[in-house]
């Protein structure tokens, strides 16, 4: 059976860059796994009136994992930058200090840079911009950046949907065996106690009632018809999840506890080597599984 899935890894990678007549911003988002949506920034500080919008907008092409974001800016001119001139404190500097200059018979100060070298005559701020222009100088480079990411995703999630596809197949598989198998099981113990009981006995005739029911009493305790049945219904339930829209990650990460769960009732009930070595092969398959399952969204 040929499986159709519609899976979203969560590692991702993108880069953009935009420019507007303010200058120049790049953005790099990296996706990395995480149980849930967790949004990292590192910004400018010119860009804080944004970061709700920014959260917002990774919101609205992300659903699940770690999103880190990094965003650099090249600013045209001073446009982003504020400088002031205290001329009136600049003022009492050289005043004050051309009079301690002549007490001390020393040289006066000459010279306006010696004069803006003194402590707060000169102040460097940074300029209030406009959060909507600050907004639509920086979304068009967080965009693209989504994009890229949300596309390696998809790529991504096409190669875990193809690895995952085999394994439940190979899965099912090992449960039919299993299934096919139980029968003979209680037919062997039946050829197995018989024999033993003749050897006991010997020449005595084996009383066929008794004999049929401790065999049947094996049965009812070795019976794993509800387990396989109930396994194979987890089946359904994991491939019909994966074609539902939206994140689905978690879902199919209790249904492979489920599997789980089920595999090793079957191991412990089958009383038959072989039954137990094919349910260590599917706990083997559901645990490649399950690491596939906690990269998707």
């Amino acid at each position: 059976m040929e499986l159709q899935y519609m899976l979203t890894s969560m590692t991702g990678y993108g880069r953009a860059a935009s420019s507007s007549p303010d200058g120049a911003v790049t953005v790099e988002v990296r996706s990395l796994n995480h149980r849930y949506f967790d949004v990292s920034l590192r910004m400018p500080r010119e860009f804080s009136p944004v970061e709700e919008r920014v959260r917002s907008h990774i919101s609205e092409g992300i659903a699940r994992g770690r999103i880190e974001v990094s965003v650099s800016v090249e600013w045209r001119g001073t446009s982003c930058r504020r400088v002031a001139f205290d001329t009136d404190l600049a003022r009492v500097y050289t005043e004050g200090l051309a009079s301690l200059a002549d007490t001390l018979g020393l040289e006066p100060m000459r010279s306006v840079d010696d004069v803006s070298r003194l402590p707060d005559v000169i102040t460097i701020s940074e300029a209030e911009v406009d959060a909507d222009s600050l907004w639509e100088m920086l979304r068009p480079a967080l965009s693209d950046a989504i994009d890229q990411v949300v596309e390696m995703r998809k790529e991504e999630g096409a190669r875990l949907e193809r690895d995952i596809a085999g394994r439940i197949e190979v899965i099912e598989q090992t449960v039919d065996e299993v299934g096919r198998r139980a029968p003979e099981v209680v037919e062997s113990y039946r050829a197995k106690l018989a024999r033993r009981v003749s050897e006991m006995i010997e020449d005595v005739r084996v009383d066929e009632s008794r004999l049929s029911t401790e065999v049947a009493l094996f049965a009812d305790r070795c019976d794993i018809t509800e387990e396989t049945v109930r396994f194979k219904s987890h089946i359904k339930q994991f491939r019909d999840t994966v074609l539902e829209p939206g994140d689905c990650g978690k879902k199919l990460d209790f249904i492979i506890q489920e599997m789980n769960r089920e595999a090793n009732t079957i191991a412990a009930k089958s009383q038959d080597s072989f039954i137990s070595a094919l349910a260590v092969e599917i706990k083997a398959e559901l645990e490649k599984v399950r690491e596939q399952v906690q990269n998707v969204e």
